[in-house]
């Protein structure tokens, strides 16, 4: 009698026990919310980072320095991280761990219309006229690719422009490219229906570089390994239904940002595979990383870049171990 009374008790405080309260995290994206970042709101609005014990949010920012600055000072636990603008801000973002590569090239392209400057080849970037900032590491990366590519980079004029009325002045012809990521051309095509946006593609032209990626504070790295771990995993299924179904992941994005055109969100979509799937990713798993390559990355942007304090080694930066042991394949 006294066991079953026991054993009453027992299985009646196991019904009123409280499930596990869900730990809360701030993820901070590189820029505002756009198509690009439909993957991360797919792993949200699907439940993936619930089902790990996760209540994210998701946070929009000014542009990289500030995604790297909320990282670095703790405002957020996560943030989508540009490699290359980590390492050139140097000590700066020393304390910026990344522990999964979204971006596996970089998405810098330079854009010119046909009929128009038609930059369609590393050759015809000679004497060219960029619509970019001088206050931006940017051109400097395209200085270095021209030269990689056997084009003089002092043939370089760079007229500074802000980052939202580039468009507009490629648009009224009154520059002939402008340097954007890759993902802008939906927008430029809507932008200027009287030509065809035509985009060189820095990935396309042998810059073999990182760019954007998962990146956490060293401390809640080294206190949370296993939170860590479920936000990549739970991340990167979002990243795979993202590239499953655009449709469906441009519908769940607008639950959360209803500004956005769904059709814009597709199409970024689209071109964001060109960004995130390589042939290594294919066999290897989305967020798959090398030390090789993250060398390349930091060597390339040390060697290129003005950087801020002491430089960054790719050790400093990469921390094996945080993605999936089953590789989440696209």
């Amino acid at each position: 009698m006294f066991k079953r009374m026991l054993a009453t008790v027992a299985v009646a405080t196991s019904i009123m026990a409280p499930a596990a309260q869900a730990q809360d995290v701030k993820f901070v994206l590189d820029f505002i919310s756009l198509g690009r970042h439909a993957p991360w709101y797919v792993a949200l609005g699907k439940g993936y980072f619930k089902e790990e014990g996760l209540n994210v949010t998701i946070l929009p920012s000014k542009g990289t320095a500030d995604a790297i600055r909320s990282v670095a000072t703790g405002t957020t636990e996560f943030g989508f991280i540009d490699i290359p603008s980590l390492v050139a801000a140097g000590s700066a973002g020393s304390v910026v761990k990344i522990v999964a590569a979204n971006y596996q090239k970089p998405p810098y392209c330079i854009f010119s219309l046909n009929p128009g400057a038609n930059i369609d080849s590393a050759k015809k970037l000679a004497n060219i006229e960029l619509g970019s900032s001088s206050a931006s590491f940017v051109p400097k990366i395209w200085a270095a690719v021209m030269e990689m590519n056997g084009v003089d980079s002092k043939t370089m004029k760079i007229v500074n422009i802000d980052g939202s009325a580039r468009v507009p002045m490629l648009a009224s012809r009154k520059v002939a490219s402008i340097d954007l990521f890759i993902m802008s051309e939906p927008a430029i095509r809507r932008a200027v229906p009287d030509a065809k946006p035509v985009c060189l593609f820095a990935g396309d032209l042998g810059l073999e570089i990182y760019a954007n990626s998962i990146g956490v504070h060293e401390d809640y790295l080294k206190k949370n390994p296993e939170v860590v771990k479920k936000f990549v995993r739970a991340a990167l299924r979002g990243w795979k239904d993202t590239f499953a179904n655009p449709k469906e992941a441009a519908e769940i994005q607008l639950k959360y940002v209803k500004a956005l055109n769904p059709e814009i969100i597709v199409e970024e979509i689209e071109i964001l595979r060109r960004v995130a799937i390589t042939p290594e990713v294919q066999k290897n798993g989305l967020g798959y990383v090398t030390m090789t390559r993250m060398k390349n990355t930091v060597d390339f942007i040390n060697k290129n870049i003005e950087v801020a304090g002491d430089k960054l080694t790719a050790e400093q930066i990469y921390v094996p171990g945080f993605l999936p042991e089953k590789p989440i394949l696209p």
